[in-house]
Parts: structure tokens; sequence; C-alpha cells
């Protein structure tokens, strides 16, 4: 499966990566351009709910009744991202750990990587003046990340794993996506300046992803014996959903002045909960390496899209949009065992587990948990943005914009690891658009994300739970920042 890890295990190791899956994300594992690992960010300060270029196939499908003739749209965006998280050694469960290897298990690590992420699509009109029709394909949830290694113990052989970082217990490396396969349609009705959309998907999700893992939970480097005992988990896993989109768009004042907007996206699969189907590749301490077929559950969230933009002159617009995220219903991981008859994970208490999680993880008396190799919490909670944004045409051909905005995070304390990083985040953008011929427009928009720094100063809660729930204590400081560049060429025919 190509290249080995530090302990000399295929990069197909398992089970922890999967959550890793946590998200590796955002664009871009572990972080995020929006609430939890949603990033979409097409269509520069171009991508909103009433915009009526082909990006509205997802923030808005009705948006594609403003537009005229047929539309062929080619999107492109490039994030860097640097992030660090610091690990205090009261994070550390063992003071054997500590005092064998310093500097293993507590300390800084570090990651920049860059990554793309393109929609393309069209849209038609197909001659007519009341229906649009569109198709496109994009990745609006999430992304990889591969984080940097520790130094001090490159090449080291009595801890091999060690030079994975100290944030190699939630993630190493690995890549979390969901790809979206749409068509739309959308109707125009011109008389009361009304459009109404409805958008179809197929959705291609997968996870891949490696990090360190102990079979009892823990960080531990050593056993009592003084045997090395980190082992390795990778998963990959790969499932199929449908979802659906609606929306309207509605030009309050008449004479293309003033447009308001809102857009409903369904979770994937309609009603929620996700199974993605593979293998579970470990290498744990004093076993065998090991192969498992198994699939992992998650739901993710539905979104809801407004917004408005207005006109009070020929060369000015102002532009005001905003989401809500409900990702309360991320509120777990599992991978189980598909040769296990009646596997089952669900846990009672999940409403308290983040207030008393020592008494949750899977022995309570209605838990039915059966065949979980691994449990992991997220109860992420709601969230939402919103942005401002103002263009000026300083020629008819030749758009130049400006943007800001908020984002919350989704991630409570308890539950942010290195694999799910999200912090509350403030956005800048600023580009130009210009419509060289009268079938051609291109723009590029560059924009900011300034990440909160947070530390948890104890809240985090991962190592508390109980089997098969613990993870390592992911207590530290998380910091991060992107910087998006957005290119896209619109040809009309």
């Amino acid at each position: 499966m190509g290249r080995t890890t530090s302990n000399g295990i295929k990069p197909n190791l398992g089970l922890g990566g999967a959550v890793a899956v946590a998200v590796t994300c955002g664009l871009w594992s572990g972080a995020a351009e929006a609430s939890g690992f949603a990033v979409a960010r097409f269509g520069g300060e171009h991508g909103h709910p009433t915009t009526d270029n082909a990006t509205a196939i997802y923030y808005n499908p009705a948006g594609i009744a403003l537009s005229k003739g047929t539309h062929v749209f080619v999107d492109g965006t490039v994030a860097l991202r640097w992030a660090s998280y610091d690990r205090p050694s009261t994070a550390v469960n063992n003071q054997m750990s500590l005092d064998a290897a310093p500097g293993a298990n507590d300390g800084k690590a570090t990651l920049f990587n860059g990554v793309a992420g393109p929609f393309i699509g069209a849209t038609s009109d197909f001659g007519t003046d009341f229906m649009v029709a569109g198709a496109a394909v994009y990745f609006p949830f999430g992304g990889s990340a591969v984080w940097d290694k520790n130094p001090a113990y490159i090449d080291s052989e009595r801890f091999p794993g060690a030079q994975d970082g100290t944030q190699r217990w939630y993630s190493i490396d690995g890549t979390i996506r969901s790809m979206y396969i749409t068509t739309a349609a959308a109707f125009n009705i011109e008389k009361i300046g009304l459009t109404l959309g409805l958008s179809g998907s197929v959705i291609r999700s997968e996870v891949v992803t490696i990090r360190a893992r102990n079979t009892d939970g823990t960080d531990d480097l050593l056993d009592n014996n003084g045997n090395l005992k980190e082992g390795r988990s990778y998963i990959d896993v790969k499932g199929w959903q449908g979802g659906f989109a609606l929306g309207a768009t509605y030009n309050l004042l008449k004479k293309d002045k003033l447009w308001l907007g809102a857009s409903y996206t369904s979770q994937p699969n309609v009603v929620g909960g996700m199974t993605l189907e593979g293998s579970l590749y470990n290498t744990l301490a004093l076993a065998e390496p090991s192969e498992t077929p198994v699939e992992l559950t998650q739901t993710l969230p539905e979104i809801v899209r407004f917004g408005a933009r207005y006109r009070p002159t020929d060369r000015v617009e102002l532009r005001l949009f905003g989401d809500f995220t409900r990702w309360s219903v991320f509120d777990k991981q599992c991978v189980l065992d598909t040769n296990v008859e009646g596997r089952s994970c669900e846990f009672d208490g999940v409403d308290t587990a983040l207030d008393d999680p020592e008494a949750f993880g899977g022995d309570g008396p209605d838990d039915q948990v059966v065949g979980v190799t691994q449990h992991l919490p997220r109860y992420w909670k709601n969230a939402g943005g919103v942005r401002v944004g103002a263009s000026y045409w300083f020629l008819p051909r030749l758009e130049g914009y400006l943007g800001l905005g908020f984002d919350s995070t989704a991630v409570p304390l308890q539950t942010l690891d290195p694999a799910l990083m999200d912090m509350n985040k403030v956005s800048v953008s600023a580009g130009a658009r210009w419509q060289i011929i009268d079938h051609l427009g291109l723009a590029f928009t560059s924009t900011e994300l300034f990440f909160m720094t947070v530390d948890t100063e104890g809240e985090n809660a991962l190592n508390k739970f109980q089997s098969p729930t613990r993870q390592p204590d992911a207590n530290g400081e998380y910091k991060q920042f992107f910087q998006l560049f957005n290119l896209y060429a619109d040809v009309s025919f």
C-alpha cells in the first residue's frame, strides 16, 4: 500500500485513524474554512445564496435561474495551512513516558500543507425565459493533512513512533472528503421576481487516515516490563450517499436592485446516518498485524443559508449572507467489525457524557455496544457564520470587491483534538472580476482566515471516558491560519 510509517508498518493502519477521520478536515484535515469541516469557498466572494453563477447549484439552486444562456464554470481554490498543537506534560498519561523519552509525548507539533479543491459546473436556459438546469462536481466537506516530523526522534531505534510528532495519537496523516455530483433545475417566475430551485446529489465519501494507538486508549510508550507499547492503526473506508437542496430568490425592489435568497441543503442520506465500508489495519503491541473488514458510521449536518445583495447604484453592490449548520448531529463516529452479527453502537447517557465522561463509554445498563472496534465521541454543537461584502465597478467590465466574515466553531473543548481542529475564525477577502470579452469572465479572490488561539486548560475529556471510547488526553494550545486563493473562469455561449 505504498509508504511505510516510522514503526515499519504500512499506512494501511486503521482504527483510531478512523477517527482521525475526524477531520482531517477542512479542505484540510483538522481544519475548516467554515464551521466544523465544511470547506465550501468556491466562487470566492461570488459564492453565496443570491449568486447567479454555477456555484448556486450548491449554495442555492434557485440562483441559476438568474443567469441567461449557457455557462461553463471552472473554479479552483488553493489553500495553504499553517497549524500547531502544543501538548503540555500534564496531558501525558504516564510519567514513565516523560522520563524515558523527553519531548516524545509533550511539546509542539506543527504542519504546513497546501491543497487544491475544484468546482466544475455548467448551466443552461436552453433558450427559454423560465427554466434553467445545471450540473456540477465539487467537494464541500473534508480535506487532507500531513503533520511534520519530530526531528529529535527521526531514525530513533528505541522510540521509532515518536518521530511522527506529539499529535500522532490523533492524526499522523490522512484524508476525509465528500465529493458531490449534483444536478439542479430552477424556474423563473419573472412577473413577481421569484425564482425557485431544486437539486439532487449523489455523494461519494471516503476516509483514509493513520494514527498512533494503544489498545487501552493511553499514550504510553512502554508497558510495565519496559517493552515498546505504541502501535499504529490505519483505516480506509468509502461509501455512497444521496442528498438534496432547495431554495428561492426574490427580487424585492424589482429593477434588479435588491435580491433576497434562502436555501436548505439536506444531510447526506437526507435523514442522517452514513456507513462507509472498508478495512482497518492494526499493528499493536504484543499482537500480530491484522486486517479487519469494518464499517464507519457517522452523521453529517444539514445547512440553512440566507443572503441579500443590494445595488444602490450601477457601480456599487452590497452583500450580506450567512449560514447555520446543524453540527449537533455529529455526536460520534463508530468503527464496527462487520464480521460481528447484531453489531451496534448505541450508548446510554449520551446527553450527559460531557458532564460526566467517567461514567460513560460502554458499560451502562442500557448500552447496546456490539462489535465496536472504536467509538469516537464528538458531541459537536450547532454553528454558523455571517459575511458582508461590497463591490465597485471601476469600469463596466472590471469589478473590485472586499469581504469580511466570522464563523463560529462547532467543536467543544472536551472533544477537541489535532485531527478535528476548529476554532472561531475571522475571514478577510479581496479580489477582482474582469469580463475580458462578452463570453469570458475571470475572477481572483485572496482570503485570509484568522483562527482564534484555543487553550483547553484542562477542559479536554477524551482520556476520561471508559473503553472503547477513551483516547489520549488532547489538552493543549491549538493555533492555525489559512491563506486561500480562488480563481474561476465563467465561459458563456
